[in-house]
């Protein structure tokens, strides 16, 4: 029994020593555990909402509770058909997956403007595992939606460094010209 506990033991503090972290879990800057979504659909809404969840971060209902503010301009998620059987029917789908986003502070100052994420995915459609191919799918816009998560979240994380980097910067100084008239 020691020995089973001093192994756990073990093996979480290496795991967690090379920077082993939950699926799912994003790493968030300061000030990011608050976000204000804006304009979402309801799977995005959900895959961010998870993510911040793994992060101890948390949805806000309005912008001033937030930390940062992402505003959504266009999603779209379709499907097309890429390739047909002899008799007709989808062989092979194609998922497109495009998000078009800005990010704010709280006060409404815009950080970065119409950031564009997307991806595209195939799958093959069997036609015998109908179940089996509806499940795959969803799966695969699984798996879109959190890499547009990872993604919002990289560049919410660079807009705020830059933004926080740009208040603390001094001014340049600017040297007083000698007076050289006699």
């Amino acid at each position: 029994m020691y020995i089973k506990a001093t192994t756990s033991l073990i093996i979480f503090f290496f795991l967690t020593a090379c920077g082993y972290q939950l699926r799912g879990a994003v790493e968030l800057p300061e000030g990011m555990e608050n976000l204000y979504l804006e304009n979402a659909s309801g799977q995005l809404r959900d895959e961010i909402s998870k993510a911040l969840k793994f992060s101890k971060g948390k949805l806000v209902s309005s912008p001033k509770e937030a930390g940062i503010v992402i505003k959504i301009l266009k999603e779209e998620m379709r499907t097309r058909v890429l390739s047909l059987s002899a008799t007709g029917k989808a062989n092979q789908f194609e998922l497109l997956y495009n998000l078009i986003f800005s990010i704010y502070d709280p006060s409404g100052k815009l950080l970065l403007a119409n950031q564009r994420v997307q991806s595209q995915r195939s799958y093959f459609n069997d036609q015998e595992e109908v179940l089996a191919q509806t499940n795959e799918e969803q799966l695969i816009r699984n798996e879109m939606y959190s890499q547009a998560v990872r993604s919002i979240v990289i560049r919410a994380r660079i807009a705020m460094e830059n933004n926080h980097e740009n208040s603390t910067k001094k001014p340049k100084e600017i040297p007083l010209k000698k007076n050289l008239t006699k």
